[in-house]
């Protein structure tokens, strides 16, 4: 029997982490890293260098790979960018993504629809179908983690239909792609973040909700969630120790959803 160090042992591993400039995504980044993996950070706008020092703090190696993921080719480029540098990778992170404001009614685009559409969930399809491939011709299993949202269960008011409609995608895409590659020893879980202290969830117009107050009397643990709450899950999924898992939407919510 294996003991609990071995199996979350993650040194050696290489992560793909997008999103890692900030929040929840950089968060499993840095987290990772702790555990000994070697990160290529996917960023956009913001830059990449407060997680790369975070990381290389810990001791890993940093890539920084530029891609805007609402454009099909430049999403092309993240595996073969990490495969240069690194020549392998085992681990997918899906978290870079959009909130989106678009209220049914005069005010609704269908342009807004199909960015929120690009980049929280075709964008996800296409890295984790590209990764299903590598890791079925490397033999080796592997890992992929997505990040939905309390919006992949409940649904939300102030138009935010888009980001509802994607993160309930997220869990299908999930369950599919878990079910297809689970012979190859690669594994597909998703994690479902309710209301967590960044810079996206506290700024207008979410902070004009009173999201305060709806945290402290809708949340049984009475706090915001923080990103460095989702290192652990992150890792446990990413390692062997969550390797009969896969598949499955894991809500890390503080309770949220049970009230």
């Amino acid at each position: 029997m294996k003991s609990i160090n071995e199996l979350s042992d993650l040194k050696g591993k290489v992560a793909i982490v997008t999103g890692s400039a900030t929040g929840i995504g950089q968060a499993i980044a840095v987290g990772l890293a702790e555990a000994g993996v070697d990160i290529a950070g996917v960023y956009n706008h913001t830059s990449f260098e407060e997680t790369k020092t975070l990381v290389e703090k810990a001791g890993q190696k940093f890539l920084p790979i530029h891609a805007d993921v609402s454009k099909p080719e430049e999403v092309n480029t993240i595996i073969p960018a990490t495969l240069e540098e690194y020549e392998k990778f085992d681990i997918l992170i899906n978290s870079a993504g959009i909130e989106s404001h678009n209220p049914v009614g005069d005010a609704y685009t269908n342009e807004e629809y199909e960015r929120c559409l690009q980049i929280n969930l075709n964008q996800v399809v296409a890295l984790t179908a590209e990764a299903g491939k590598y890791f079925i011709k490397a033999g080796n299993g592997g890992r992929i983690l997505n990040v939905s949202s309390i919006a992949g269960y409940l649904g939300m008011k102030s138009g935010m239909s888009p980001y509802v409609i994607t993160k309930h995608a997220i869990r299908g895409v999930t369950r599919s792609f878990g079910l297809e590659l689970a012979p190859y020893g690669v594994t597909v879980n998703a994690i479902a973040p309710g209301p967590i202290f960044t810079k996206m969830t506290t700024t207008p117009p979410l902070k004009k909700l009173g999201m305060d107050r709806v945290v402290s009397v809708k949340c049984p643990v009475g706090r915001w969630g923080f990103p460095e709450d989702f290192k652990g899950i992150a890792n446990m999924l990413c390692s062997e120790a969550g390797g009969f898992i896969t598949g499955q939407t894991i809500l890390v919510d503080g309770g949220y959803t049970l009230t």
